[in-house]
């Protein structure tokens, strides 16, 4: 037995020192293109990618260095722009806040950055600049995320970039910070580390025979005991999985309100204008004005969830091109849409319609046991936390969009956007 043993453990230190070593983080040519277009950025505040050199012609970039120039007087701060393609393959895997974040770092100077990319969809972020400015994608306006027309993308450039550039030199003045960036992309040539690889159709005969033999033997005696395991079930009632995440933390509500924001975002950056757009446009700006109000504010912990809920809603809106998403679950917002409406007996509280809309898994539950107030979302609070049905404000109002028709409309009257 121990020379089995000790035969398995050369084998295993054999088959790995054959491994091949990992790769660095970042291969040396991973940030090549940063580093060209942040000492380009020290000569020129203007960078145009010779592969997109015909997005401005000679007049248009001498009025954009103008309009650069004006705008960098008003705010105090540099302006940069930067016209460059960013595929899915760069070291930004195509996120143009993510390539303008890692510019950033790159030059180590702080000042407003705009990117056009190839589809000429404008990003900016503004690193340390004394404005509070809120972008809305429903502005009908040339400084608008996306172009008007798709099949001439480049026309009337100058002018959205003149008007974004405006924009941020009027706001409100307010103390520089720093932007929020919702996710980092994989590292270099990691992208997709985490997708399995393709198993072998055969193996050499020694490691299939020492490793891949003892783990089925293992695999097929842990399928045997949850059979038998089932079998002895057999005849009880079906039990129904409890209803999600009923808790949340304040940092976990701001990770997924990020993460669903980005989720949005993306796939704004690449929808057509069909049935869903206005209200995804819309969704987005309200959870973007409500994520950067509520992410530091512990008083305002359910305006995150609605963040969430709104942003998921546009994703929905998008993905099954509808005018109208389905309203939450009501019993937990957080759970995703709506399936049906049940009158649930076993609730107290008065304040969620009758019949309630609820998720499939929320519906299975109370139909086999019964919600009951256990099971409402719980919204974390300075001291304690509360049912979100305790919560007064437009979510409990609207019961997140079950009460009447006008839910995004009432959102929009309490963020004070007309």
């Amino acid at each position: 037995m121990r020379r089995t043993a000790a035969l398995l453990t050369a084998l295993l230190l054999t088959v790995l020192a054959a491994a091949p070593a990992g790769a660095a983080d970042d291969p040396p040519h991973a940030h090549l293109r940063l580093d060209r277009v942040a000492a380009a950025l020290a000569e020129d505040p203007l960078f145009v990618d010779p592969d997109l050199a015909h997005a401005l012609d000679g007049p248009e970039r001498d009025r954009l260095r103008r309009a650069m120039a004006d705008a960098s007087r008003r705010l105090g701060a540099p302006v940069h722009v930067v016209v460059i393609p960013n595929p899915p393959d760069s070291e930004s895997q195509g996120r143009d806040d993510a390539f303008l974040f890692a510019l950033h770092e790159r030059s180590r100077r702080d000042g407003l950055y705009l990117l056009v990319d190839a589809r000429a969809t404008l990003e900016a972020e503004a690193f340390r600049i004394p404005r509070r400015y809120r972008f809305r994608l429903s502005d009908e306006e040339p400084g608008s995320f996306l172009p008007s027309d798709r099949e001439r993308p480049f026309d009337g450039l100058v002018d959205r970039l003149v008007q974004r550039m405006n924009g941020y030199a009027a706001a409100p003045t307010a103390s520089p910070t720093m932007p929020a960036q919702y996710s980092t992309p994989d590292p270099f040539g990691k992208e997709n580390e985490l997708t399995p690889a393709e198993p072998e159709t055969a193996g050499p005969f020694l490691t299939g025979f020492f490793f891949a033999g003892p783990f089925g033997v293992v695999l097929l005696y842990c399928a045997g005991r949850a059979a038998l395991a089932l079998l002895r079930r057999t005849g009880e009632p079906k039990k129904s999985r409890r209803p999600g995440k009923t808790r949340p933390g304040l940092p976990w509500l701001r990770r997924e309100a990020a993460e669903e924001l980005d989720r949005l975002r993306r796939l704004l950056a690449t929808a057509d204008a069909g049935r869903g757009h206005p209200y995804a446009v819309s969704a987005f700006d309200a959870a973007q004005i409500l994520y950067d109000d509520a992410k530091e504010d512990e008083e305002r912990a359910i305006d995150l969830v609605g963040a969430i809920v709104l942003a998921r809603q546009g994703q929905t809106a998008l993905k099954r091109n509808v005018a109208a998403p389905p309203v939450p679950c009501v019993v937990n917002p957080l759970h995703g849409d709506s399936v049906k409406r049940r009158r649930l007996a076993k609730l107290t509280h008065k304040v969620l319609p009758k019949p309630c809309p609820v998720c499939e898994t929320c519906d299975a539950f109370d139909r086999q046991a019964g919600l009951t107030d256990q099971h409402l979302l719980k919204i974390p609070g300075p001291g304690r936390r509360r049912p979100h049905t305790a919560v007064p404000g437009v979510w409990r109002d609207t019961a997140w969009g079950a009460n009447g028709k006008d839910f995004l409309p009432r959102v929009m009257r309490y963020l004070g956007v007309d």
